[in-house]
């Protein structure tokens, strides 16, 4: 097979999963698809997994037949809308109505301004506008903003909903503890708002609208169960809207984007039913990842893929090259571009002889790892920190051991050792580690599937077992650790 010079490669990509590469990978998938056309609202991914990235690309791309509106949660007042629940409703559902305030607002919005022919005349769309002129000053209104008024008033000229037969004209956001029923009086405006927005929506032929919720874990310093109720509310609250959008055959479409762990934590009733029908979670595996590397070598050398980039020789073991790299990954696009530059610049600092094709070889490989590893555990320090700042130190303690395989017993007897075990014990500690993916547990099987080491990040389903005994650290943190095989 003939070999390209990778030396015409300035860089495989920045590790961000907002990168050009990740975009385009999602367009000639059936990821862009499931998001416009399918019943899935909430997508799951770890963290680098490119949620961020699909986020991106309904923004700059805006797809035919859709128009979307990117809503970054990034520095979104979230304490101001913690006092926007109500104590009446079920705990789950405290935040439902508050979010579902939100999505209708920003719905009625957009189709206000995208209004171009008679409808601005209707009385749906007077209602609309004279709403939002006398609570917000006009239809400008940031998503920070919509819940920050301390009451909403209500007009004739705008909207008079009713609870059990009494008209509401006003409705306070700021309420004390006990002062409950914002939930009945909110959804009886969203309803007003969605029914009105709706209509004219129709009327003006509006494709389909799809409003993205992301980064909400930013500027998250505790993920304590407040947030989870908010969390949850805006989850229920963009499944109400997005059914109701089916029942009225309105092209309206709300999409959650969030952390898988963060997903794992929550706990309500109606969860199962969601992972089953609602759920999308981004995977990737070493034949997509390939893809995604094919496509960045074809931006700078036409129709060249992987095999061509590097040479024939086989890993130790008979393993093809990026069979290894992926393997000291979490599947994650970050992690295999990480490698990959790693790569570049050894490769550089080698140089080719004049004349002579340059390819990525075992020897690239291998020198790459140390600083990859490097990388790889700098990123789960951004993950692990903010549940166990000791995360690292428990790290070390496998580090002692000095095999990439061990028993549980073992860890546990130079674990309890430390000073760590004053404040985390040896079990909780193993199955954080665990849970994070820093280590894998050896599991017998029963039926066809084989036994072998199992990893969190790739048997997402997997749960704990307290009865584990032996484990192994992720391939990608044996160099940081400096453990042998």
């Amino acid at each position: 097979m003939a070999k390209s010079d990778v030396s015409n490669i300035p860089t495989f990509g920045e590790v961000a999963a907002e990168d050009d590469a990740i975009l385009e990978y999602f367009v000639q998938t059936d990821s862009v698809d499931t998001v416009v056309n399918g019943i899935k609202f909430l997508i799951l991914g770890r963290k680098g997994s490119g949620k961020t990235a699909l986020f991106r690309y309904f923004n700059e791309r805006q797809p035919a037949g859709s128009l979307s509106l990117a809503l970054n949660l990034r520095g979104y007042p979230w304490a101001m809308h913690a006092r926007r629940n109500d104590p009446e409703a079920a705990t789950a559902e405290q935040y439902e109505a508050s979010w579902k305030y939100v999505i209708v607002t920003e719905f009625a919005q957009m189709v206000l301004s995208k209004m171009t022919g008679t409808s601005k005349w209707t009385d749906q769309a007077k209602s609309l506008q004279s709403f939002f002129q006398q609570n917000y000053g006009g239809i400008n209104v940031t998503l920070d903003d919509i819940l920050r008024p301390v009451a909403l008033q209500l007009s004739k000229a705008s909207f008079e909903p009713t609870i059990l037969g009494c008209k509401l004209f006003s409705i306070s956001l700021e309420r004390d503890n006990d002062q409950v029923g914002l939930s009945r009086e909110l959804n009886a405006l969203s309803d007003a708002i969605f029914e009105a927005a709706s209509y004219v929506s129709k009327r003006e032929g509006l494709e389909k609208i799809l409003l993205h919720f992301d980064e909400l874990d930013q500027g998250m310093v505790d993920y304590d169960e407040q947030r989870q109720l908010m969390l949850i509310g805006l989850i229920l609250a963009c499944r109400s809207v997005n059914q109701m959008s089916v029942r009225n055959s309105v092209s309206l479409k709300s999409i959650v984007y969030l952390r898988s762990d963060m997903w794992e934590r929550l706990t309500f009733s109606d969860k199962n039913k969601i992972t089953m029908t609602n759920k999308s979670e981004i995977k990737w595996g070493e034949e997509s990842l390939r893809r995604l590397i094919d496509l960045r070598i074809q931006k700078y050398i036409p129709n060249a893929t992987w095999t061509e980039i590097c040479d024939d020789e086989l890993m130790r073991g008979r393993q093809p090259k990026l069979t290894h790299i992926v393997a000291r990954t979490f599947d994650r696009p970050r992690d295999v571009i990480s490698f990959m530059n790693n790569m570049l610049e050894i490769s550089r600092e080698r140089r080719a002889q004049p004349g002579e094709l340059s390819v990525f070889t075992n020897k690239d490989v291998v020198a790459a790892r140390t600083d990859y590893s490097n990388y790889l555990k700098a990123e789960l320090d951004d993950e692990i920190n903010p549940h166990w700042e000791e995360w690292s130190q428990a790290l070390l303690v496998i580090s002692g051991l000095g095999k990439l395989s061990f028993t549980k017993s073992a860890f546990t007897a130079a674990y309890n050792a430390t000073n760590l075990a004053k404040m985390v014990p040896s079990e909780e500690a193993i199955k954080v580690l665990y849970e994070f993916s820093v280590v894998g547990t050896y599991k017998v099987s029963s039926g066809y599937g084989g036994s072998g080491w199992s990893f969190r990040y790739k048997d997402t389903g997997s749960k704990w077992d307290e009865n584990a005994d032996s484990f192994k650290l992720h391939l990608g943190l044996k160099e940081y650790a400096g453990v042998n095989e």
